[in-house]
């Protein structure tokens, strides 16, 4: 009885969104309004209920703790940013055009979340991309806006494609299109992968990463700030996250998969550290949010490679909250750097970082010469870094307070990571401790990491901060490169400025008399 229940309610969930995209259509902007937040809400009021249901597998059901999270977590993201839009776009033409695709949009996201068959995973996984696309070319007048849906839009077939192939050689291995079939097998003691799944694990992380918008298909994620503000809050606190879902989906497969976990290693791990430095060069809030949202899905699936699924898990729910706050609240972003401006602080004291890093180097270095190396070493030592920049930011214009205050938030960081990272890791897969040369890359990462903002912030005149910045500016030149790329392959019809308009339309006008 509660199986037909949980299939029915997890089956609700996408139709409610639907159904609030249909009749929006037929109403008023205001009363379109009222129908999508009560589509909304009655959405997250449903996935809040099925985190009370037992039932692990359902039929062609998923329902686990992952997704029951990342269901409540989406259902919730959507709710806001609908509230958000009935004030943002009061008066706008659009309205019941924005209101139709964002349900949409929240029903393709439901399903992905919520299937346990991966031909209805690819298509509402395809689903997501093609009604994201009107949302994102909203103002189909805006060239930049124009281009970056263009890349995107050919990166997600190319995503698709690699999930496709993934599910053909999975399908071919265990003859069913089922993922609960299909990663059973991986479960048992003493597990190995073949050939075709070895190269489906490849494919699986190599469309997460597309997904991911890693280097260098990350240029469309930094340009579609051009579009409504409700749309990138709904793209970097939500869907961007599906490509750790994804990893988090097939963790059995992945665990088993030394190549794939190998890739995401040095790609994601590359982009996390590189974009994380851009953020530092940008000005724009929106820009700075973009590059950041790269850093932090590069950082997700380097927990993903680690086989820190639960981490990952929390990252994941973390962000997506606070990155739905970062761009609903960025209006507010700009008058409070202007009024921070006006009473700068002391500059940050230059002797704290290299003082702190060699504590942090010996540490670590200690407790790998010792044996004593735990699964998640070089993940602790990031969050070490981490307290070491807040401390010997104290007194800059970026931390207030007193040493004693700085050393108190980041104990209690610490321990709240802790709690929250043990709750999650008790919900999420259970993955395999890395190995040696795998952590060993990442504390490399984080260190130079350190050390690039070391750099920039405390030595800022030297000739070497001069061109890693101008470089970092440039975003090292990898988006120009893909954009030509993309634009040989496929090329874009832009939108003409509107002025352009304006000027033919006026010069048809004097022809015409």
């Amino acid at each position: 009885m509660t199986g037909n229940w949980t299939d029915l309610a997890l089956l609700l969930v996408p139709l409610v969104y639907l159904l609030a995209a249909g009749l929006a259509g037929f109403t008023g902007p205001r009363a379109g309004w009222r129908l999508v937040q009560g589509g909304n809400a009655l959405a997250l009021a449903l996935a809040l209920a099925l985190d009370l249901a037992p039932d692990p597998v359902s039929g062609w059901f998923l329902h686990d703790p992952v997704n029951s999270i990342v269901l409540s977590l989406v259902a919730f993201i959507g709710l806001v940013v609908a509230r958000f839009s009935a004030h943002y776009l009061d008066g706008d033409a659009g309205q019941a055009r924005f209101q139709r695709w964002l349900q949409v949009t929240l029903a393709c996201v439901a399903v992905v979340v919520t299937t346990n068959h991966f031909l209805v995973l690819l298509l509402a996984w395809a689903g997501i991309s093609l009604s994201l696309h009107q949302l994102l070319m909203f103002y189909p007048e805006r060239k930049r806006a124009a281009l970056a849906a263009h890349k995107k839009f050919l990166f997600a077939r190319l995503a698709e494609l690699c999930l496709a192939a993934a599910g053909c050689l999975l399908y071919l291995e265990h003859g069913t299109l089922h993922i609960d079939g299909m990663l059973s097998a991986y479960a048992a003691p003493g597990a190995s992968l073949g050939l075709r799944e070895q190269l489906a694990a490849l494919l699986i992380a190599s469309a997460a990463m597309v997904k991911c918008a890693q280097f260098p298909m990350h240029g469309w994620l930094i340009q579609v700030v051009e579009a409504p503000t409700p749309v990138s809050a709904l793209l970097h606190a939500g869907i961007i996250n599906l490509g750790g879902y994804l990893l988090l989906l097939m963790a059995p497969l992945l665990t088993l998969a030394a190549p794939a976990k190998g890739l995401l290693l040095v790609v994601a791990g590359l982009t996390c550290v590189i974009a994380a430095l851009v953020t530092m060069t940008r000005v724009s809030i929106k820009v700075l949010l973009a590059w950041s949202t790269v850093a932090q899905m590069g950082l997700m699936l380097v927990e993903c490679a680690l086989g820190q699924y639960g981490l990952a898990l929390l990252h994941l729910v973390a962000h997506s909250c606070y990155k739905a706050y970062c761009f609903l609240a960025a209006g507010g972003q700009v008058e409070a750097y202007l009024r921070q401006r006006l009473a700068p602080a002391a500059p940050a004291p230059r002797a704290a970082a290299p003082v702190f890093a060699a504590v942090v180097v010996a540490l670590f270095g200690g407790l790998v010469a010792a044996g004593w190396f735990t699964a998640d070493a070089s993940l602790w030592l990031l969050f070490a870094l981490m307290a070491l920049v807040l401390v010997s930011e104290r007194g800059s214009t970026l931390v207030r307070g007193s040493a004693l205050r700085a050393l108190a938030v980041a104990g209690g960081l610490a321990v709240a990571y802790a709690l929250q990272k043990f709750v999650f890791t008790a919900l999420a897969p259970a993955g395999a401790a890395p190995g040696l040369a795998a952590t060993l890359w990442c504390a490399a990462l984080f260190l130079g990491l350190l050390g690039a903002y070391w750099l920039l912030r405390c030595r800022p005149g030297s000739a070497l901060a001069r061109r890693l910045y101008r470089n970092l500016f440039a975003g090292l030149y990898l988006d120009e490169w893909a954009t030509r790329i993309t634009l040989a392959i496929w090329p874009a019809q832009l939108p003409l400025r509107a002025a352009s308009k304006q000027v033919l339309t006026i010069k048809q006008l004097e022809a015409s008399r």
